[in-house]
């Protein structure tokens, strides 16, 4: 058995790999088709994470941005609601649960949220790059001839689990130490929201609480009806926020990986190497 050692400059970075001669009949041969895969993953990985790290990089994409929790979701709409009703506000008020104090607790927990996701990005480069050394010849050729998202869906597929867990700390150290709003990191941010919500939680659970829900509901309208239905179902918040994070910070990178992997499929101006032009070059001309 004979090997072939194949090299392919990617982002400044070697890897090698090697395969087999009996699998040297490829259309675009071992070499091409290893190394212009690596090379486009490696390029689409350094791109999306550049683009993310950048100010505002989650926070004003509406593709990758990091919004609140559903369960966060119901709570403010509950707030915004309930806050118009006199009788409710005053007695959640008396309880000690001011719905005013909500404020803009909302867009501070997005922007905390984004700007730890913002601040890990390039950390990933490292763990996505490891990943891409186990790929095959098999891989590459399926890669190269399927979905646009291939790439991304192979990376996906096969680091998840394991880039979720190296990632994790990177998100656990920006939310714990990355200030944005009056000093506060993510975690000060949540940590707020989550003892708010859960004084309100228990306020509209106790019987002064129902009580003034009941007296609102026999006046109110299907709105305000809806608002309290929502109110009843107001769940304890959970202690951490880092595994929200990490998970939609995740998605989001993929996303922009997936982006770069269109571009390079379809912009002959993305491949910015010339493996990529070679490969994807050839693949051009097969589909036309």
């Amino acid at each position: 058995m004979k090997n072939l050692i194949l090299k392919g400059m990617v982002a400044g970075t070697m890897f090698a790999a090697m395969f087999s001669c009996d699998e040297e009949n490829s259309i675009f041969g071992n070499s091409d088709t290893a190394a212009g895969l690596k090379s486009a993953l490696s390029v689409g990985i350094d791109t999306a994470s550049n683009k993310l790290h950048k100010e505002d990089g989650y926070y004003k994409d509406a593709a990758v941005k990091i919004g609140i929790p559903e369960s966060a979701v119901t709570t403010f709409s509950v707030i915004n609601s309930l806050a118009k009703n006199s009788t409710v506000s005053t007695a959640l008020k008396a309880l000690g649960s001011n719905l005013g104090e909500a404020g803009t607790m909302e867009q501070t927990l997005e922007l905390c949220f984004n700007r730890a996701a913002e601040d890990a990005a390039p950390k990933s480069v490292s763990i996505f790059k490891s990943a891409i050394t186990g790929m095959t010849f098999a891989d590459a050729e399926n890669i190269l001839f399927g979905a646009s998202n291939a790439a991304t869906q192979y990376l996906r597929n096969t680091t998840y689990t394991g880039l979720e867990t190296a990632y994790a700390p990177c998100i656990d150290d920006a939310i714990d130490n990355v200030k944005v709003v009056d000093g506060l990191t993510a975690n000060d941010a949540w940590g707020k929201y989550a003892e708010y919500n859960n004084k309100l939680a228990t306020n509209i659970k106790s019987s002064k609480g129902q009580a003034a829900l009941a007296a609102a509901s026999r006046l109110g309208g299907s709105d305000l009806n809806s608002a309290i239905e929502k109110a009843n179902s107001i769940e304890e918040a959970p202690a951490s926020i880092g595994d929200y994070v990490t998970q939609n910070a995740l998605n989001g990178l993929f996303t922009k990986v997936a982006d770069q992997e269109l571009q390079i499929r379809t912009n002959v101006n993305a491949r910015v190497n010339d493996v990529l032009k070679k490969v994807f070059g050839r693949l051009d001309s097969e589909r036309s």
